[in-house]
């Protein structure tokens, strides 16, 4: 049965939207390139191979056929690196977007709960957070903590918690208000659980939107502190330091920037299509609009 709804949801999905189902498929394609990789790459994404330096694609004049997107400047085929480069940025983008929202649902809940002056104050850090550009605030995360693939996430999830902790406050504060959080209350129970049990159900919904940009984001962001080179050390193959790697050979061999560019912008704008399309199934009064139209 459950696979059954499974499909028809499936079915659903590509009669009614099928841009959302094109982004869903082109995520699905790519999760699983970067599960498989080890299995699909043909070379380790750190072997070189002397003699084949800068080899261009399958289109070009100087291929070599072992090589199917060519090599970069010290010979290591670009194929292998893009699809170790899938694992590496996803996984980057998923904690990414879970630290940004574990932290960021905890301060909103607790500013939209308790109010006064706790609220105050978790609002004018998330302002202030927000007032500073976002990758200038992750350059001084990771200056701070130094530069690596961890630190890049911690940073690119510092930069994702404000998003998510006006969000999760608005959501508390409108929801509080509501008959059964004071039917709960007279009943005894503490606010803890009316917070847990009660009131983070009911916006779970917008959440699942937020994560889903904050994935997209993640991504980005890390992409971008690689290819400041304050993300992944070499030769560790991630699509930002292998925009940092190529982008003195943009006017030379354009293939070595093209190939990560148009993974990050693929798979960023599939997050996005996807994260509109869950808001607006999601969202009633979106939903109730685009009924009426």
């Amino acid at each position: 049965m459950r696979l059954n709804q499974l499909g028809r949801l499936c079915r659903n999905l590509w009669r009614d939207e099928p841009t959302a189902a094109v982004a869903l498929s082109v995520l699905l394609f790519v999760v699983l390139a970067g599960l498989f990789a080890p299995w699909i790459a043909p070379f380790d994404p750190a072997e070189t191979f002397e003699g084949a330096y800068m080899k261009a694609p399958f289109f070009g004049a100087d291929f070599d056929s072992r090589f199917l997107l060519g090599t970069d400047d010290v010979g290591r085929d670009t194929f292998s690196r893009l699809l170790h480069g899938a694992r590496v940025s996803l996984l980057a983008g998923f904690f990414v977007a879970a630290l940004g929202l574990v932290v960021g649902t905890v301060l909103g809940a607790i500013a939209g709960w308790r109010g006064g002056l706790v609220e105050t104050l978790i609002l004018r850090v998330m302002d202030t957070m927000m007032a500073l550009p976002s990758i200038l605030l992750a350059i001084v995360v990771v200056t701070i903590l130094g530069p690596s693939l961890v630190n890049a996430v911690i940073a690119a999830g510092v930069m994702a918690v404000p998003g998510v902790v006006r969000l999760v406050r608005a959501a508390i504060v409108d929801e509080k208000r509501k008959p059964y959080v004071l039917s709960a209350r007279l009943f005894g129970a503490s606010g803890p659980r009316i917070v847990i049990l009660d009131l983070m159900p009911n916006i779970t919904a917008p959440l699942l939107v937020q994560a889903t940009l904050a994935f997209g984001d993640g991504i980005l962001n890390v992409a971008a502190l690689g290819f400041l080179g304050l993300g992944a050390r070499p030769p560790m193959a991630e699509w930002g330091t292998m925009l940092a790697d190529a982008k003195g050979f943009i006017e030379s061999d354009p293939w070595l920037v093209t190939a990560p560019g148009l993974c990050i912008l693929v798979v960023i704008l599939s997050f996005n299509i996807l994260g509109d399309h869950l808001r607006d199934r999601l969202d009633p009064k979106l939903r109730a609009r685009s009924e009426r139209v």
